[in-house]
């Protein structure tokens, strides 16, 4: 004790000296700010032991309930398969789902060469045109089908919530409000098969299990949870859980950055609202420029970007949506009633405009960090029904690395249709593989093992809290320097924190409730999913699409007309490769490198010596 503290003491009573030592022991277990210290007490923590558990046993298990999740179980249903149905929240309202509402068709009237040059340009040629042609032959069959469904019916609650009447009429079984957590797996042969899933109920805590003969991932896509665009409950579960147990995964070097509102940046709902009013929408066409970095790279030099309308007139956002909706957000429930005047967080007078003073025509780049390219993302397919390497797991949709779109964004709408004809497909092989499979014998003690490692953060005494967690995550890849404009110290140095988290602070995390449990969990999928995306761009060393490098700023056909695949290795680590462009899919060589590739980087001629 310090002479200082001596002299504090001295004096005090026995009861006033103990109430200072319970103050500074209760100091010490308060996150220190100053100190960084957020190791805390789990006020929460209770043994899992006696937790309750559901088991069930169908043909298909499909997570996820957006558009291809439902296109999948639909199409299983009708080949008299049981189905039953996972959703983190409610189907048709989770993730991205509500938000979806261009719908790409082609039709007679259309050039379809038209469109898959247009793609290909768009895509910098790292498209799969055979997953192209497959949207190509079938969108128009699926979007009669949600017209049919009712999804365009003007007295619809919302679209999305069409999506979930269909389900409940065929009379599938669905599990709403569960937080699937892992895939079960058991051995055939000298390798494994995916037997189902486990997760929890997130109002329960019931510890749920669904053993099938075949698993469809339909989860989504991913991102850091970014202020400014609805996609908050997208955290890469899918690509997660399917790696973990072995599959490959692709495509995490393509950045989906959007845009928000630079006066209220944060307030999704305020940018996005007139989604829920305008329904789904029949759309055309395809973009031949694809995203662009521009305001990234204005950033990096010191002008500060914003814009009416984006970069060479149309904002392109991940949906291609060009013209922000105004008006208010609608309710919770989705039940088409919506309220009038601004959102409670806004100073604004109606669901559009700014607070006072201040325009609400600008932009700014950067509200969906971590999110990936729609259809270029997830899960390696080895064949055209979205099988994974690993027998009896399939994936469709924003899950599926089916590079339809490749490099950038193609198209208003691609996305949606594409989901829509991937959960026919998909669903597909799966019903083949199930016909044919043997039911699953997972013994009970493999599944109690998998129901405590998913409930650790709940029993542990002490740790770190998810919020916590995603904050340092969100400190370290939301930097436009990390994700947007690349350079490989700048890499380097998030890829070294992020391992710091993922191999220090992940087997720490706590929870005190259902909540956080899922918080814990989204945040160690989080992690994972900014791994591959260091990983992946530390290891394309070219420029192209969406992926920037500084010190690579140019096109290497010859090395990287391919794809990045990541996959863990038997000791644990992540393993790089990649799966080269066919031949007939790449540009021709023998035309000039800059009409091959109209869209430039920053310092791209210089490096090439065309400058």
């Amino acid at each position: 004790m310090t002479a200082t503290n001596k002299s504090l003491m001295s004096g005090l009573s026995r009861r006033d000296f103990f109430k200072v030592a319970g103050l500074a022991t209760a100091a010490m277990m308060v996150p220190s700010v100053l100190g960084g210290c957020t190791m805390t007490p789990n006020a929460g923590a209770t043994s899992m032991a006696d937790a309750t558990q559901s088991k069930s046993s169908t043909d298909v298990l499909v997570i996820g309930g957006g558009m291809s999740g439902v296109f999948a179980a639909v199409t299983a249903m009708a080949q008299g398969l049981n189905v039953t149905l996972i959703d983190k929240g409610v189907v048709g309202r989770s993730g991205s789902t509500p938000w979806a509402n261009g719908f790409a068709v082609l039709d007679e009237s259309q050039d379809r060469d038209e469109w898959i040059e247009g793609v290909s340009i768009s895509s910098d040629y790292v498209n799969n045109r055979d997953w192209l042609e497959q949207v190509l032959d079938d969108s128009e069959a699926r979007w009669n089908d949600v017209a049919e469904w009712g999804l365009l019916d003007s007295d619809v609650r919302h679209p999305s919530l069409a999506l979930r009447d269909k389900l409940v009429a065929l009379g599938v079984t669905m599990i709403e409000r569960t937080m699937v957590t892992s895939l079960l797996t058991e051995a055939e042969g000298d390798a494994k098969r995916v037997v189902g899933a486990m997760g929890f109920a997130i109002d329960s805590e019931e510890a749920v299990v669904v053993l099938a003969k075949a698993t469809i991932i339909a989860a989504g896509a991913g991102s850091f949870k970014a202020s400014g665009f609805p996609i908050q409950g997208l955290t890469s579960d899918g690509d997660a859980m399917a790696y973990r147990v072995g599959a490959r995964i692709s495509g995490k070097e393509w950045v989906d950055f959007h845009w928000t509102n630079a006066d209220t940046p944060a307030s999704c709902w305020r940018q996005w609202s007139g989604m829920f009013s305008s329904g789904l929408g029949r759309t055309s066409g395809v973009f031949t420029s694809g995203m662009t970095l521009d305001s990234a790279f204005q950033a990096h030099t010191g002008d500060t970007w914003t814009s009416d309308s984006g970069p060479g007139g149309t904002p392109p956002g991940g949906d291609g949506e060009g013209d922000r909706p105004s008006g208010p957000p609608p309710d919770g429930e989705g039940d088409g009633d919506r309220p009038s005047g601004p959102p409670p967080d806004s100073e604004g007078g109606d669901g559009q405009s700014g607070p006072p003073g201040t325009s609400s025509g600008e932009q700014v780049l950067g509200a969906a960090t971590g999110l990936g390219i729609h259809k270029a993302e997830g899960v390696w397919p080895i064949d055209l029904h979205g099988a994974s390497d690993v027998p009896g797991l399939y994936a469709a949709g924003d899950g599926l690395a089916s590079m339809v779109c490749g490099a950038s964004y193609a198209g208003i709408g691609i996305s949606l249709s594409a989901s829509a004809v991937q959960g026919v497909t998909v669903a597909e092989g799966a019903i083949a593989y199930a016909q044919q499979a043997a039911e699953p014998t997972l013994s009970e003690e493999v599944i109690a093992a998998a129901q405590e490692t998913m409930f650790e953060p709940r029993e542990r005494e002490s740790g770190f809290s998810p919020a916590w967690v995603t904050q340092v995550l969100q400190n370290t890849m939301f930097p436009y320097f990390v994700l947007m404009v690349k350079e490989g110290t700048r890499l380097e140095a998030a890829l070294s924190t992020v391992t710091f988290l993922k191999n220090h602070l992940v087997p720490m995390l706590t929870a005190s409730d259902a909540h956080e449990l899922r918080l814990a969990h989204e945040t160690a999928n989080m992690i994972l999913n900014a791994e591959m995306k260091l990983r992946s761009s530390l290891y394309r060393t070219e420029s192209r699409g969406t992926h920037y490098r500084e010190d690579y700023p140019a096109r290497n056909d010859e090395a990287w007309l391919a794809w990045v695949l990541m996959q863990m290795g038997p000791d644990g680590e992540m393993e790089m490769s990649k799966v080269l462009v066919p031949d007939a899919w790449k540009p021709d060589p023998t035309v000039d490198y800059q009409e091959r590739y109209p869209t430039r980087f920053p310092g791209e001629l210089e490096y090439l010596g065309l400058a």
